[in-house]
């Protein structure tokens, strides 16, 4: 997670309240990310540690210096003080936003007064070191400030609320994101639900004509004596019936496991012997209620794209049950040609969904469950290619 990248908070903004704060108090302040690296411009910093940075090698060395302060604060979760590489008193505070750790404030640069001196700074060893001139670094250390301890905690205290700022910031953005998100989704399901709403009262046109020009077909085969047609074109009637109907929102689990028996009968009696299926739902979670019309588009899924392309044929298996004293979970399974690793990603993660009735019909369903339930509830697919796919349908007890 970055700083920047998460909470587009640009580098104007950060060093703008920056350069303001510690303008005021007149610290020595810089602000980087986890890495130790640089997402504002330095302020205040003493002529001593600007040598030092302006060297790659000695910028090189700060920077590792910032970044295991950092994590040695986060670890503590407090500010902390400490001694940074070159021997100046630095102090750290850790920017967190829900649990992330997301960079820090640094400064100080001081020394403490009646425990050091700036004599005791070994330049010699620097200017080798960082290939700094030592008379330059001579010249920087009467700049060095020195302070007392109690005066170091104003340091402390400023880097805190610096830091805290920052992170009230990200947590801001944070909520205005995930609120303009929610908005975003609630306004396409909305618009999607219109549309579904549009298609149904399409299909619903003259329903009577098709339910009457069926029945007299059944009654012909009755008359010709072929019961198995007359039996085909009762169940066909009968699913059109309940598919087209202003079924309720959350019918019953009954009713919709009767639905897609029928569903399944039909398919059975086309693919004569090649397709097989069994459905074992517990008695107990019969009344509870689902969302129409879920079940019928991933049993249809199974069927035509696990299924069908199998020489031999298959199974599909539909079973139910509690899934604790608050959900249920049913199953969907097929013995099918399963599904490959990047198609079961993009399916299970919803994004860059195929524009294909498998798609689209996955992502009907899951958006439909979490419009009723909420973000908690939705499917899981798990397969393996040329082995299984199984759904997973989780929802709750509603009765």
């Amino acid at each position: 997670m970055h700083l920047l990248d998460n909470f587009k908070v640009d580098i104007k903004t950060l060093t703008d309240i920056q350069s303001r704060l510690a303008k005021l108090v007149d610290v020595p302040t810089i602000i980087v990310d986890p890495k130790g690296n640089p997402v504002s411009e330095i302020s205040n910093f003493t002529p001593f540690c600007k040598l030092i940075r302006s060297s790659p090698k000695g910028s090189k060395k700060c920077i590792a210096c910032d970044a295991e302060a950092g994590l040695i604060a986060v670890e503590k979760k407090t500010p902390r003080t400490y001694t940074c590489h070159a021997g100046l008193i630095d102090c750290v505070s850790p920017i967190i936003v829900n649990g992330h750790f997301l960079g820090s404030v640094l400064g100080g640069q001081v020394l403490i007064d009646g425990e050091q001196t700036r004599d005791a700074i070994d330049i010699k060893g620097i200017s080798k070191k960082f290939e700094i001139p030592i008379d330059l670094l001579e010249k920087s250390l009467e700049f060095i400030p020195v302070v007392s301890r109690e005066y170091l905690q104003n340091y402390v205290d400023f880097y805190n609320f610096l830091a805290n700022q920052i992170a009230q910031m990200g947590i801001h953005r944070l909520t205005q994101e995930k609120l303009l998100k929610e908005s975003r989704e609630k306004l396409q399901l909305e618009q999607q639900a219109k549309k579904m709403e549009l298609k149904t009262i399409r299909a619903q046109i003259h329903p009577h004509f098709l339910f009457n020009t069926l029945n007299t077909i059944a009654r012909m085969a009755l008359i010709e004596d072929a019961p198995k047609t007359e039996e085909l074109i009762y169940q066909l009637s009968n699913l059109l019936r309940y598919n087209l109907k202003n079924v309720e929102d959350l019918p019953r689990i009954r009713d919709e496991i009767t639905n897609i028996k029928r569903y399944l009968s039909i398919q059975t009696f086309r693919y004569s012997d090649r397709i097989s299926y069994e459905i074992d739902i517990d008695e107990s979670i019969m009344e509870y209620r689902i969302p129409s019309m879920i079940l019928q588009p991933i049993v249809e899924n199974s069927m035509i794209h696990g299924l069908e392309p199998k020489k031999e044929g298959g199974k599909i298996t539909i079973t139910g049950k509690f899934l604790s004293d608050k959900d249920l979970l049913i199953k969907v399974s097929d013995d099918g040609r399963g599904i490959g690793p990047k198609l079961l990603h993009t399916l299970n993660s919803l994004s860059d969904m195929p524009n294909d009735h498998a798609g689209i019909g996955i992502k009907n369903t899951s958006d439909r469950i979490r419009h009723h339930f909420g973000k908690s509830y939705s499917i899981k697919i798990e397969s393996e290619l040329d082995s299984f796919t199984t759904v997973y349908i989780h929802i709750p007890r509603i009765r």
